[in-house]
């Protein structure tokens, strides 16, 4: 399977949110047309250099976002196109950050994809 999504909880407690934290949706490109698909809880923004070094891409997603596997269904278009374009290289004097290269135009399109899959109207319980 190319998409391993890793549904682990990541909550967020009202007190945190009011303090700045806030959770990103997360691919790990492991190679291979492999990708493990996260989210996380983070004080600070991530630091896209030392993400890149890790193989780890990542974006910020509302304090409300719920339901990874539903987001990821939604994006695994421009997800897999992703996870087929990722090649892990060894780090050069050329490039000493990413040890990983992509299709930077699938990750736009999958958070595209993200960002509207969070904006989608929310159906009205009944009772």
């Amino acid at each position: 399977m190319p998409l391993q999504i890793d549904d682990t909880p990541a909550t967020l407690t009202p007190a945190q949110t009011l303090t700045g934290w806030h959770r990103e949706f997360c691919v790990e490109l492991l190679g291979d047309g492999q990708a493990r698909i996260f989210l996380r809880v983070v004080e600070t923004a991530s630091l896209k250099a030392t993400e890149l070094h890790r193989g780890v891409l990542f974006h910020r997603v509302g304090a409300g976002f719920g339901d990874l596997p539903g987001c990821v269904e939604a994006a695994r278009e421009p997800l897999e196109q992703l996870t087929r374009s990722a090649v892990r290289q060894q780090p050069s004097k050329d490039n000493l950050f990413a040890a990983i290269t992509y299709d930077r135009s699938a990750w736009d399109r999958a958070t595209s994809a993200v960002d509207g899959w969070q904006r989608r109207p929310h159906p009205v319980p009944t009772r």
